[in-house]
């Protein structure tokens, strides 16, 4: 196996930049994947590991650089190209047909057939054979919507893996929703491709499955490259530190690794103002000592376990923690929609057990989900619709609403959350990603709740979106009321909140106040090395 530049290279991008208006996503990376080998790739949330996959992929076009899959280069490719160039790519998300059969959705494109007509025996007998080898329980006339989360993301990765001709197989965050079973499996597999001499770009935030699945590591930092080496030359503390960005980090001497980018040098006195500035910046709210919520015992069987915490009035409270740490599963639960097995929550001084969410929303606790577009906006309507949604009966007079009441409403909170739109007529799937989010926290904000459930506001945001929301929340929603906060990164944690719980395996591991957050301790225990 060569390094950067070898003679059994798969796949190779030279110097790729990508400039986004304001913003550099990708400058001048150079990343190599070898025939049978595994290729790991990590960076903070932001760093531009989604844009290089799209790059990959010929969803996104590269400002300059090229992109080589065996012996051919491309300038750029497109979506045909990379699939014709035998590059396959499994996300975190499972995208199968959930109507269609197991068999059908691993012969999707390229059913088995006879005579024009698809033999459904045969393509049955193929995928219980694939099926079985593979180690996956799984009937191949079984329904797909039927499958766990787990098991439609394996299918995923055999159909791209095992039934389609790929040299290149991105696994973007592929194990983010498996079991610990199904991650075994995707192990085996991923040793299978490996046997088979593809390559295999492994993407995860998961240092302890990057170090005992890769071959080779390669750190993303704010658009660049930072460092590429053996994984066994990398260790928690160094991966952490390349990829946090701290000073101390020191060059490694592997031959292959890339030289990391100097870093500005930072002293006591200068991170102790910083600390100071922003706690200037964030002063007490009114009421903030007044306790609104605390929860103990709090226990989901398979989600969390244990969980004891309080949240004040006026306070934002962050949850950390990677893709299958609980921090989605804790929120659903207190916000009634998947409730607890066991625990006590005390909600304003009252014991409470909500088994609905519209409960604890008539109780005042507003949660925003995760999946916006599936969860929480009514495609169609519009931004109106949407923002009176949770406040009908508050508008209504016998059952009919008050138009005048409802436009009068819509427009106020329409102007709070500064919502970029023509009008509140206009219709919600015209706005953008950011602008819808701020119509959904402005439908919890009209009800004026005391608890705002917050699970990833600002996902899939580019960095003025996401400024709006931070700033929203801070400025207009802890004013009276407790946030209970996740995010996708300890940035946004670190901007905005007074203290953060680090969640890891279900559990509560470690919890910090501002002044002492520190992002790259924080990096380490949401991978649970305290």
């Amino acid at each position: 196996m060569n390094g950067i530049g070898g003679d059994f290279s798969a796949l190779r991008l030279e110097k790729i930049t990508k400039v986004y208006p304001g913003t550099i996503a990708l400058d001048e990376v150079c990343f190599e994947a070898a025939q049978g080998e595994v290729h790991g790739l990590i960076g903070k949330n932001g760093a531009g590991k989604s844009t290089l996959v799209g790059i990959v992929a010929g969803l996104i076009t590269p400002t300059s650089g090229s992109v080589s899959v065996g012996n051919r280069t491309y300038r750029a490719l497109n979506r045909a190209q990379a699939k014709e160039a035998g590059i396959a790519i499994v996300t975190q998300e499972p995208e199968v047909i959930l109507d269609l059969s197991v068999a059908d959705n691993l012969f999707l494109g390229n059913p088995i057939a006879s005579g024009g007509i698809i033999d459904r025996r045969a393509m049955n007998g193929r995928a219980e054979e694939i099926l079985s080898r593979c180690g996956l329980d799984i009937a191949p006339d079984y329904r797909a919507g039927d499958l766990s989360l787990s098991e439609r993301q394996l299918l995923l990765v055999l159909k791209a893996c095992v039934l389609e001709p790929s040299r290149v197989v991105i696994l973007d965050e592929a194990s983010a929703p498996l079991t610990p079973e199904d991650a075994r499996l995707l192990r085996n597999m991923v040793d299978e491709l490996r046997g088979a001499g593809k390559a295999i770009v492994y993407i995860s935030h998961h240092i302890d499955e990057l170090l005992g699945v890769c071959d080779r590591l390669t750190v993303l930092r704010d658009g660049k490259a930072v460092a590429t080496d053996k994984a066994a030359n990398f260790t928690h503390d160094t991966l952490s530190e390349l990829v946090v960005g701290e000073p101390a980090w020191k060059t490694f001497l592997g031959k292959n690794i890339l030289t990391p980018i100097p870093i500005p040098n930072q002293n006591s006195n200068q991170n102790q103002n910083q600390n100071q500035n922003q706690n200037q910046n964030q002063k007490p709210a009114a009421g903030e000592h007044e306790e609104i919520l605390r929860v103990s015992g709090f226990t989901k069987w398979g989600s969390f376990e244990g969980i004891r915490f309080s949240l004040a009035r006026g306070e934002i409270v962050g949850l950390a923690g990677l893709r299958g740490s609980g921090r989605t599963e804790l929120m659903k639960a207190i916000a009634g929609i998947d409730p607890p097995d066991e625990g006590v929550m005390i909600f304003k001084d009252r014991p409470c057990s909500f088994s609905a969410p519209d409960q604890a929303l008539a109780a005042g606790i507003g949660y925003l989900p995760e999946e916006r577009e599936t969860e929480g906006l009514i495609k169609g309507f519009s931004i109106r619709d949407n923002l009176t949604l949770n406040c009908l009966r508050e508008i209504s007079a016998r059952g009919v609403v008050d138009d005048g009441a409802c436009r009068a409403l819509s427009e106020r909170i329409f102007r709070a959350v500064e919502c970029k739109a023509f009008s509140t007529e206009q219709d919600i799937d015209e706005l953008s990603g950011g602008n819808k989010q701020k119509v959904l926290i402005g439908r919890i904000m009209a009800l004026k709740p005391d608890l705002y459930l917050l699970d990833e506001p600002t996902k899939g945001m580019d960095i003025g979106a996401k400024k709006s929301i931070l700033s929203l929340i801070l400025e207009e929603i802890r004013g009276n009321a407790g946030v209970l906060l996740s995010s996708p990164g300890l940035d946004d944690l670190i901007e905005i909140c007074d203290r953060i719980l680090v969640l890891y395996k279900g559990k509560i591991i470690a919890e910090t106040r501002r002044g002492d957050f520190d992002e790259k301790r924080l990096f380490m225990e949401i991978q649970g090395v305290a």
